[in-house]
């Protein structure tokens, strides 16, 4: 029996200046690395985390909330259909956050942060353009410039995971980016593999 094969993006990238958009998030997050490193964060993020606009971000409020951080800020709803779709709370947490708008009232939609916590070791050194890190460092490889995977090694039923190779790299199965887009959710793009990551 042949696997399917699947295509993949990496996730989250800047998706315009109209979109709303934090600031840089390190100073909320519990350990900002391992926000990137996909270990369960719950303990250390209560619901009563705020996390504010940036002054300088749009003024669009869309399911994804950007930040340059690179985490995953979604809507209930978007959180809802993902995990309708099979992202189940044993491959990814999600985290309540109170957001505030960029004068520091509080926003009445609800988000989290999407915490994906199952890592897949399928990065194709061999296609990839990236530099390596001094030291052997586990769970990091240094500027990936294009990526690339071994999508059999990616289980048929995984549609987010973290870069086992580079774990601050989130990959997300287009088709559900596909169906989150047909359900107007907009504010998270991709990057398709084999492109420049900016």
């Amino acid at each position: 029996m042949t696997q399917t094969r699947f295509s993949y993006v990496v996730v989250p990238f800047f998706p315009g200046p109209e979109i709303a958009a934090t600031e840089p998030v390190n100073k909320v997050l519990p350990l900002p690395a391992l926000a990137r490193r996909g270990v369960p964060l719950a303990s250390k993020f209560p619901p009563t985390t705020e996390i504010t606009l940036s002054t300088r971000s749009g003024n669009r409020f869309t399911d994804f909330i950007y930040t340059t951080t690179r985490v995953i800020l979604a809507s209930q709803r978007a959180w809802d259909l993902m995990r309708a779709e099979g992202v189940t709370e044993e491959q990814t947490e999600y985290l309540p956050f109170i957001l505030k708008d960029r004068k520091g009232r509080v926003r009445p939609e609800k988000y989290g942060f999407v915490n994906p916590l199952l890592k897949v070791p399928c990065f194709d050194f061999e296609k990839s353009l990236y530099g390596r890190l001094p030291t052997e460092t586990p769970g990091r490889l240094a500027g990936i410039r294009r990526l690339h995977i071994l999508p059999e090694k990616v289980p048929e039923d995984v549609k987010l995971f973290r870069l086992a190779e580079n774990t601050n790299t989130t990959l997300m199965r287009t088709d559900l980016l596909e169906k989150l887009q047909a359900a107007g959710m907009e504010g998270l793009r991709g990057i398709a593999l084999g492109e420049l990551l900016e």
